[in-house]
């Protein structure tokens, strides 16, 4: 678990370490935390974190800005923006930020941040056990991208690249039982949170690639998308 406070204030960023330190420690064995203070989207572009906890107002550039971009990165780390000013709430919606901790009611907005992000990490980040070539391998449900049907086989595109095993697409959903999963096409099986956009009966993925949806499939495509952003 890769984690990155982006804030141009070090006293700050120390306080929220140690908030951000405690409660991790609490559900992984490994994690790193790095406080950015300068050079914010070089260091960021360098690196593969998983959740962001970035400042709106930065020195010599804006954090919701510093979002759009992130949003739109492969890896899709969760955002959580944390400032002073309240009054861009609404503005940095446009990112889609896991949650929004105001400073001046930091406490209170953290432990209820805590909260939902323990929730998140219960769905998301357990494993999914299969056999590939004979060995039991463990995915995150959360580094899953696409699942294909071909044949006889399952194709697992994921974030450490691509596996093949014996199953059924009908299989693989029961066994992830997660709506974090849908059916595309009768072949095809996608992560929500890697969906970039649905324009019309195309998916597109943060990876740049393309999918058609089903007509059978698409009802059920769009309630599980528009979920996502009732979290």
């Amino acid at each position: 678990m890769q984690i990155a406070i982006v804030d141009d204030d070090p006293m700050f960023s120390k306080i929220l370490y140690e908030h951000i330190n405690t409660f991790m420690d609490k559900l992984f064995s490994k994690f790193n935390i790095d406080i950015i203070n300068d050079n914010f989207l070089d260091i960021l572009e360098d690196n593969d974190y998983d959740l962001l906890f970035l400042d709106i107002d930065l020195k010599e550039l804006n954090g919701i800005d510093i979002g759009k971009k992130v949003l739109f990165w492969k890896n899709n780390p969760l955002i959580i923006f944390v400032s002073s000013r309240n009054e861009l709430v609404f503005s940095s919606l446009s990112v889609r930020p896991f949650y929004f901790v105001r400073k001046s009611n930091f406490k209170d907005d953290l432990s209820t941040m805590f909260i939902l992000l323990k929730n998140y990490y219960k769905e998301n980040m357990i494993f999914f056990t299969f056999e590939f070539y004979g060995r039991k391998t463990d995915i995150f449900l959360k580094d899953i991208y696409t699942i294909e049907s071909r044949g006889h086989n399952i194709i697992l595109k994921t974030k450490n690249g691509e596996f093949t095993y014996r199953s059924t697409m009908k299989n693989i959903l029961d066994t992830l039982g997660t709506k974090k999963i849908v059916q595309i096409q009768k072949a095809y099986s996608v992560n929500i949170d890697y969906i970039k956009e649905i324009d019309k009966n195309v998916i597109y993925l943060k990876n740049g690639e393309e999918y058609n949806i089903g007509r059978k499939f698409k009802e059920s495509v769009m309630q599980k998308y528009k979920e996502k952003f009732l979290r």
